[in-house]
């Protein structure tokens, strides 16, 4: 693989931009039917190819948001695991229990549950957000193409396809986002829903043990 971090120089820099928009193919967005060329931007005059670095940040933003949200995917995953080894304590605890402490350790448990049944539905958004910040890197990297066949147009360099292509090529994939980002909110609704059955069985066990007035919102 490539350091894309590595490569110094003009036109290594417009190779590093193109590598991080190629990421995009290998994940849940599009392809791109549309692409410039890299030996088509070397016969450029190297003054005119900063115009194309306009398009950099947004692709470097893209890329950097995707991990992000796979970070976040980790971490949530993690936190599972942790929920799961809190309730096979709190069952070891139960089954040496009795009377009102057994049914306090029992809603202990319920709201550990709770909270387990939020924490994937949160997953399965955060995989819906990851589909959508490939796609949005994707277009990202639809746009830098744009930007470097104008810009070899511009200085009438022979390339077969047209700017009305690439033109399209960014609108479908502007479409499809904003499609997937309608779903993204629409499955952020859903899951506040869950959300706040997690914090009701919270308040209950919080409630029963006498802490229902001070920080039973806290991190359980």
């Amino acid at each position: 693989m490539h350091d894309v971090k590595s490569m110094p120089g003009t036109i290594d820099r417009v190779v590093r931009i193109a590598v991080l928009a190629a990421f995009a193919a290998g994940g849940c967005g599009p392809s791109l039917s549309h692409t410039v060329p890299e030996d088509l931007l070397q016969r450029l005059p190297k003054s005119s190819r900063r115009s194309v670095f306009q398009a950099e940040s947004v692709v470097t933003i893209a890329f950097d948001g995707k991990g992000a949200v796979k970070r976040k995917r980790d971490t949530t995953l993690r936190e599972i695991d942790r929920i799961g080894e809190k309730i096979e304590d709190a069952r070891k605890r139960r089954s040496g229990a009795s009377g009102d402490k057994a049914d306090e350790i029992g809603l202990e448990i319920e709201m550990l549950k709770a909270k387990r049944d939020y924490l994937h539905d949160v997953v399965a958004h955060q995989d819906i957000h990851m589909k959508l910040a490939a796609w949005k890197l994707t277009l990202a990297g639809a746009q830098f193409e744009l930007a470097k066949v104008r810009l070899v147009k511009k200085h009438s360099i022979a390339f077969s396809d047209s700017v009305e292509d690439f033109e399209a090529q960014v609108e479908d994939i502007k479409a499809d986002v904003n499609e997937l980002s309608r779903e993204v909110d629409a499955e952020a609704a859903a899951l506040k829903l869950e959300e706040e059955k997690w914090l009701a069985a919270k308040k209950r066990y919080f409630t029963r043990i006498g802490e229902s007035s001070k920080g039973w919102w806290t991190e359980q």
